[in-house]
């Protein structure tokens, strides 16, 4: 692979704190972002991303296709004249607002240090910091009560989408480990009957193989 990773890597906002994105798939975003150092794009090879993070290919790409799906990504196949597949660019895009601009020439040089530079003989003095505001009192003198923080939401262990055919896939599913993550990834893919078929009779296939290196579910899915 001829492309040079940036020394930077960009995880907007919208990425960091999607509660539905897996840490992974955090982490893949911002070497992709890495990668599109010279012309907008990566088209690294999920054999690349896997070593680099220890993950398989098909975690790599089932990755690529949460990102896809949330706007993360966009994922382009180029073909030759024999409709062959030449090349995937991946484009990182900031959320669902425009694609990820072309970095700064200047990108593989980290900034300067400043921790030896003295601060302005006026920082002492200066009273419009955020230590020296005041709180707003209301008119019966007290101060506001601050904002109960967000309760998280509780793991769910019961799918929205299609439970029954959940129930009946998790019982004959050899590995019986990480069932919130299962969950969540069957929700997220949302498979139709056919779909649920095919992977039941692709896990009646496996189950037979002796050699099979059982994953978890989620991963299966």
């Amino acid at each position: 692979m001829a492309e040079r990773p940036a020394y930077w890597a960009v995880i907007p906002a919208s990425v960091r704190y999607d509660q539905d994105l897996p840490p992974n798939a955090k982490l893949l975003y911002g070497e992709i972002t890495a990668l599109s150092n010279a012309n907008g794009y990566c088209s690294a090879h999920n054999a690349y991303f896997a070593g680099l993070f220890g993950l398989g290919e098909k975690s790599v790409s089932r990755l690529i296709a949460i990102l896809a799906k949330g706007g993360y990504l966009r994922v382009e196949v180029i073909r030759n004249e024999k409709n062959e597949v030449v090349e995937r660019r991946t484009v990182p895009i900031y959320g669902v607002d425009g694609v990820c601009p072309p970095p700064l020439k200047n990108e593989d040089t980290p900034p300067p240090t400043s921790e030896g530079t003295p601060p302005p003989k006026n920082e002492e003095e200066n009273n419009t910091s955020i230590e020296y505001i005041p709180p707003i009192v209301p008119q019966g003198g007290q101060p506001e009560k601050p904002k109960e923080p967000k309760r998280k939401r509780a793991p769910k262990s019961v799918p929205t989408w299609k439970p029954e055919r959940f129930e009946a896939f998790w019982k004959f599913y050899p590995r019986h480990e990480d069932r919130v993550s299962a969950v969540r990834e069957w929700d997220r893919l949302k498979p139709d009957d056919a779909l649920i078929d095919t992977i039941a009779r692709a896990l009646k296939r496996q189950v037979q193989n002796k050699d099979w290196a059982v994953p978890y579910a989620s991963d299966a899915l």
